[in-house]
């Protein structure tokens, strides 16, 4: 999704690679130290996804467009450090490499895995049905450990969509980031793929285990990121479980309020943050987005489906940004400016705002706009509850 890494953000993600052809004296393991060093500090990005300090209604728009940046980059990222490497130099050659106790910046000694053209058959994902076969694998292991902290499936060195996608499974604690330092087992699934109906891109990201601390608010969660109108905007999609004990203990200065907000919204402990916005890719960035919070399977226009004729604050969307982040929010339909991406009418491969808000929170199958829900856009509470509990054991290393 290059648009997505050269727009989403004025910054984009850049990995500096050396000439190739002054590093063919140098043996792989050491190329690859070099190339990984950059690659995997500037991929994971140092920007938590909704950090506990600005976390108000909108933080999740503030924060998500700098997350998905480095998580957009790491793949392509990875694989160019593999190229450069020289493993893709023999098209259609068979590698199975282990390389022992290499040293990576921040890491420390790693043995990383290698199987180029060499299939891995049956692996499944929570962004797809059934399994696939992918033509290469990379493994990131730190020396000793039982688990990897870094596993990459893909088919193709040149491009991320077509054939079985790319499939990227990883633990931020390990790459010695300070951001992530306290994240503990948090495991983030990412999926990269196309489709032909609602835009011909999308990544999908998913993660468990998360500490519901001040680095990590919440437990589970799932985030799509959809190209679409042509590549001229982009589709942003996700719902995220927060719990309302873990939430007062990050911010005990508003226990009281989240106390109340707990008991109007019926007293349960775990809450949903769902939340759709389109944005324009071309400056400035102008972005539509719809928001609300449910404790249920259900989700209603206003917070736990609270009346706004009592509760103003109830009432979220439509909030309205730009390169310069929030503009406001609490507005009708009608009352969003034209030139910003419209809150109900979208077109032959794309969502209006409405729609991508619907789709969001239904489950597998359910006809929603112009197609049935797909595998990798599921969200809803029923989906993250069984990742949380096991039922669903795909968002896992292989």
């Amino acid at each position: 999704m290059k648009k997505i890494i050269l727009f989403l953000l004025f910054l984009g993600v850049s990995v500096q690679v050396s000439d190739f052809h002054k590093q063919t004296r140098k043996s792989e393991s050491t190329i690859l130290s070099e190339m990984l060093m950059e690659t995997i500090q500037l991929g994971f990005g140092s920007e938590k996804l909704w950090s506990a300090t600005s976390a108000d209604n909108w933080g999740f728009v503030r924060q998500s467009a700098t997350w998905a940046r480095g998580n957009s980059g790491i793949i392509d990222s990875l694989i160019l450090a593999l190229k450069n490497a020289g493993y893709f130099n023999n098209p259609g050659v068979a590698r199975n490499d282990v390389l022992t106790n290499v040293n990576l910046s921040g890491f420390g000694s790693a043995t990383l895995t290698i199987k180029i053209n060499t299939p891995t058959a049956n692996i499944a994902s929570t962004a797809y049905t059934g399994t696939k076969t992918f033509n290469h694998f990379f493994e990131i292991k730190k020396t000793g450990a039982s688990i990897p902290s870094l596993q990459l499936f893909f088919d193709n060195p040149d491009t991320t969509l077509g054939n079985a996608g790319a499939l990227i499974y990883y633990r931020l604690v390990d790459f010695g980031n300070p951001q992530f330092a306290n994240v503990g087992d948090v495991i983030t699934e990412s999926y990269t793929g196309n489709e032909s109906i609602y835009g011909t891109k999308f990544q999908t990201y998913s993660w468990k285990n998360g500490p519901e601390n001040s680095s990590w608010i919440s437990k589970v969660g799932r985030v799509i990121l959809t190209e679409v109108d042509s590549g001229r905007q982009l589709c942003f999609r996700s719902v995220v479980r927060l719990s309302f004990t873990k939430l007062k203990e990050i911010n005990p200065s508003n226990a009281s309020n989240l106390e109340t907000l707990k008991t109007f919204c019926g007293g349960n402990d775990q809450i949903y943050y769902v939340l759709a916005y389109m944005q324009k890719f071309d400056l400035p960035f102008q972005t539509t987005a719809k928001a609300t919070f449910t404790t249920v399977a259900t989700k209603a226009e206003t917070i736990c489906a609270l009346p706004a004729s009592s509760f103003p604050g109830a009432k979220l969307s439509y909030g309205i940004f730009n390169i310069n982040g929030y503009v406001t929010d609490q507005l009708e339909a009608n009352q969003v400016p034209s030139d910003y991406p419209s809150p109900t009418q979208g077109g032959s491969d794309f969502m209006s705002v409405d729609d991508a808000f619907t789709r969001t929170y239904v489950g597998l199958g359910a006809l929603s706009g112009q197609t049935n829900v797909l595998q990798y856009e599921v969200s809803n509470k029923t989906f993250l509850d069984q990742v949380d509990n096991g039922t669903i054991t795909s968002l896992s290393f292989k």
